[in-house]
Parts: C-alpha cells; sequence; structure tokens
C-alpha cells in the first residue's frame, strides 16, 4: 500500500476516477436509471462536498464540531450510496481505490474533532486495506489510523450495547486494529492495541488470541511476537464448551 495521503486534493482526485468509472459504466449497462439518485446527481453532490471541504482545509479557523460532525455524516452517507452502485454496476476493479476513499476521509474528519456515527465504509476499507498490506511499516501505521478514527466514533457506537451484528464497524475496526498491530511484529504496538481492544471488546478476546496463535504456528515470527501473543493468550484464555 502506498502511504495514505490525507488531504482534500489527494482524496478528491481518488474519488474523481472511480466516479468517472461509474458514470462510464452505467451509461453502458443503464442499470441505474433512476435519474434523481444515479450516477451522475451523486458524482455532482460529491463535487460540491469536495469543495466545501477544500475551503475549509484552507480555512483559517476550525469548525465547530457539531457542524463537522454534521458534514462528516453527509460526506460518508455520500460515499456509502457510491459504494452502493459500484456493487449495483458489478464494478470490481475500484474496491481498492473506494476503501482509501472511505479511510482517507474518515481520518480527515477525526482530526478535525467530528463525532461519526457511520463507520461501516471506514470499517470495510481499512479491513480491505490490512488485508492486502504485507509491509510491517504500513501495518503498523495503519493500526494507528484506526485508533484514530475509532477515537472519533459516537458515545453511542463505542457503548456497542447491541453485539447482534458480528459485522457491526465498531468490532471490525477493533478487530483490525488487533490483526493489524500483530502482523506489524513490534510487540509495544501489539501490547498498547491490545490492552484497548480488551477493554473494548473483552468477549472477543479469547478467539482472537487463540486464532492468532494458530495463524503463527510454523512460521518464521520473531520471539518477543510470540512471547507477546503467548502472554495475552494466557491472560484471556479460549475456554471450549464441554
Amino acid at each position: 500500500m502506498n502511504s495514505l495521503v490525507i488531504e482534500i486534493p489527494v482524496i478528491s482526485d481518488l474519488a474523481l476516477v472511480v466516479m468517472k468509472r461509474v458514470i462510464d459504466q452505467n451509461e453502458a449497462t443503464q442499470r441505474i436509471q433512476d435519474e434523481n439518485a444515479g450516477p451522475v446527481p451523486l458524482a455532482a453532490a460529491l463535487s460540491d462536498f469536495f469543495e466545501l471541504a477544500s475551503s475549509l482545509e484552507n480555512g483559517p479557523q476550525q469548525v465547530e464540531p457539531e457542524i463537522i460532525s454534521e458534514i462528516a455524516d453527509y460526506a460518508l452517507d455520500l460515499l456509502d450510496r457510491h459504494a452502493h452502485q459500484l456493487q449495483v454496476l458489478d464494478i470490481h476493479d475500484q474496491r481498492d481505490n473506494m476503501a482509501r476513499i472511505f479511510v482517507s476521509l474518515a481520518i480527515w474528519f477525526a482530526r478535525r474533532d467530528a463525532v461519526m456515527n457511520n463507520l461501516a465504509g471506514p470499517a470495510d476499507g481499512f479491513a480491505n486495506l490490512v488485508n492486502g498490506e504485507n509491509d510491517t511499516s504500513e501495518l503498523a501505521t495503519l493500526a494507528l489510523l484506526i485508533q484514530e478514527v475509532l477515537d472519533s466514533a459516537s458515545d453511542e457506537m463505542k457503548l456497542d450495547q447491541d453485539r447482534s451484528d458480528p459485522w457491526r464497524s465498531w468490532r471490525v475496526l477493533n478487530l483490525n486494529a488487533g490483526i493489524a498491530a500483530t502482523r506489524s511484529l513490534d510487540p509495544e504496538l501489539m501490547q498498547s492495541t491490545f490492552d484497548i481492544i480488551g477493554r473494548r471488546l473483552p468477549y472477543d478476546m479469547p478467539g482472537f488470541f487463540a486464532d492468532g496463535r494458530r495463524r503463527m504456528k510454523g512460521q518464521a515470527v520473531p520471539a518477543p511476537v510470540i512471547e507477546m501473543m503467548e502472554q495475552y493468550a494466557q491472560k484471556w484464555p479460549d475456554k471450549l464448551p464441554h
């Protein structure tokens, strides 16, 4: 993965590539025929958003948290609709680009003190990037970036009271932070990340560490990393049913 650039002109250029692909594919297939919710009006709305975001990025003052939070909800909703159009049109070659857009924009908002209620797209985006990355330094960076986004989540999301959906964004983001930290092979980062997600998802920790130990067997993993994993596996033993 090339390092993410958390700047609106870069994110906007990447979004433009995806928007053009969607418009061209729909013109060829005519699968989306709703004039009000089709690719062209959605592209126009995204362009307007990026123009606004550019002015905010270059503005002299920080926007109030309530306002930037509303803008974040609006922008992430637009991206959700954009990602849905990719699925409807069977466009698969823009998946990585879409992941980078979701992730970069979520980080951009988090760094402006937005409180985000919808992190489904960023959660999928981070999962895509973590799964496709092998460079340990990039994985360490991803683990830290996920924490930035998690810190910006709404209080309701952080409470995590409804655990019926195993694919809820709060859980997916936290577990991918743990996966990225583990694969970074950085014991200190592993420790700090494990402590955080242990407080957030205690019920997931036994399975997480049991799976981590299994994956490390037979691999050339540095001894300090194995020791760290063993330490936490003992703290969170996998209790098998009798």
